[in-house]
């Protein structure tokens, strides 16, 4: 596997001296699971990360931004993802240049808040509208086994109503949503956080680490009153 990346970086190097001047380039065998071992090439806050075997003989190249990924394309042409690869990575090139100069590039919501300086407002408020999106499908399909997911799209809107989805990333562990100052959806037990679980009859269960300190409490599903305090103390945390 080692040699099939390092044949395919030779490759890539060969097709433009610029590509030497980036400060990162190196290989990550992931052994237990071959599909995600890489190429990385990274300058900075920009970066892209080249999958040869993810599930297709076609590479895939994902190209970041301070790690989070902005746009992705799948290609055999080398030398083309070589000159894509200076653009974004060496010379920083904006998404909305860089997708002018290739017209392929399919640009998401995200990219237009990485372009105005507030990454981190769009990758939260992305989280939201994953999470609600997932709610509303599943009550779309069986209104009667997901019964409790009424409640968490009302709860959804209603924050997100008062722009918290600006502030906090929202994502889900198993049937719970968890609440968070947190850049990436990875947690641990010592990063505050809050929980919901949401147990039917307009009613759920807000479990929180704050403040070294954990808490738990049933009540009515609604933001005003015992969550809201809750959210006002998660968002005295950082964002990390």
């Amino acid at each position: 596997m080692r040699e099939e990346l390092e044949l395919l970086q030779s490759q890539l190097l060969k097709t433009n001296n610029e590509l030497h001047e980036i400060q990162i380039n190196k290989i990550t065998i992931v052994t237990d699971f071959g599909n995600e071992s890489h190429i990385e090439l990274k300058n900075k806050e920009r970066g892209c990360k080249i999958y040869p075997f993810y599930f297709s003989e076609i590479p895939k190249y994902v190209f970041e931004w301070d790690e989070c990924p902005i746009f992705e394309i799948s290609s055999t042409d080398i030398k083309k993802q070589g000159e894509i690869i200076i653009k974004w990575v060496l010379k920083r090139t904006m998404p909305s240049k860089i997708q002018a100069l290739f017209p392929e590039i399919e640009l998401g919501e995200l990219s237009k808040y990485y372009e105005k300086g507030e990454g981190i407002k769009g990758e939260f408020i992305e989280s939201w509208d994953l999470t609600e999106e997932t709610s509303t499908n599943l009550f779309s399909v069986d209104s009667n086994q997901y019964h409790s997911e009424k409640d968490a799209i009302r709860l959804i809107k209603e924050m997100r109503n008062i722009k918290l989805d600006e502030l906090l990333r929202i994502g889900t562990r198993l049937s719970d949503f968890i609440l968070s100052r947190a850049r990436r959806h990875i947690l641990n037990e010592n990063t505050p956080h809050i929980g919901i679980v949401f147990l039917g009859n307009n009613q759920m269960k807000v479990y929180s680490n704050l403040n070294d300190k954990n808490t738990v409490l049933e009540c009515e599903v609604k933001y005003e009153g015992y969550l809201e305090r809750m959210v006002k103390e998660l968002l005295k945390e950082k964002i990390t």
